[in-house]
C-alpha cells in the first residue's frame, strides 16, 4: 500500500495548483483531506476491515459534501478544487494529475446493485482536468491530457488530447 507516496504526491499536486504552502494545504485544504480519508479508508477496505471505511467516508460527506467511494481507485496527485458536491462511484479509475473541480459526478448510468457488461465506471488517465459541474457515467474513458469542460455530460470514450466542452448549439464537441 503506496499510502505516503499517494498523499505526498496529493500534496504536491496541490502546491504546483495553488501555490500556497504545503502545512497550508495538509492543515486547511478541504479537496486534500477527503484524498486522505478516501486514501485510509481504501487501505481498510482492502484490509477487509468492515464499517471504519464507511465511517471515514461519511465523516468527509457531512463535512464537505464530497463523496468518494472508498472501493474507487484513485492514484496520488489528484486535485479536487472547491469539492463540494463532488461524488465519484465505486468503481472509478483515476489517474495521477488529475484536477477535478466542484459539482463534479463519476458515476453509471444504471442503478441498482447489478451492472451490466454495457454499463461501468468512467476512467480519467494521466494530466486531465475535469471542470465544474461535469458529468460522467458509464464504461468510458477520458483519454490523457484531456479536458472536459464546464456542464458536459460524457457518456462516449474521450480520445486523448482533447477539449469537451458545450457548443453554442448544446452539442459536445471534441477539440484537438
Amino acid at each position: 500500500m503506496k499510502l505516503y507516496e499517494n498523499v505526498i504526491a496529493d500534496i504536491n499536486a496541490a502546491k504546483r495548483f495553488s501555490l500556497v504552502n504545503k502545512i497550508i494545504i495538509f492543515f486547511f485544504n478541504r479537496g486534500f483531506h477527503a484524498l486522505l480519508f478516501y486514501r485510509i479508508a481504501n487501505i481498510l477496505y482492502k484490509y477487509k476491515i468492515p464499517l471504519l471505511p464507511l465511517i471515514l467516508t461519511r465523516i468527509i460527506q457531512i463535512l464537505y459534501s464530497i463523496d468518494i467511494d472508498y472501493r474507487a481507485s484513485l492514484n496520488g496527485g489528484i486535485v479536487i478544487v472547491h469539492g463540494v458536491g463532488l461524488v465519484i462511484g465505486s468503481g472509478v479509475q483515476i489517474n495521477s494529475n488529475t484536477i477535478i473541480f466542484h459539482g463534479v459526478t463519476l458515476g453509471r448510468k444504471g442503478v441498482g446493485p447489478v451492472i451490466s457488461d454495457e454499463d461501468g465506471f468512467p476512467k480519467i488517465e494521466e494530466d486531465c482536468i475535469i471542470c465544474a459541474g461535469a458529468v460522467l457515467l458509464g464504461k468510458i474513458t477520458i483519454g490523457k491530457n484531456s479536458t472536459v469542460g464546464a456542464n458536459c455530460v460524457i457518456t462516449k470514450d474521450v480520445p486523448s488530447d482533447s477539449i469537451c466542452k458545450i457548443s453554442s448549439d448544446y452539442f459536445v464537441t471534441y477539440n484537438k
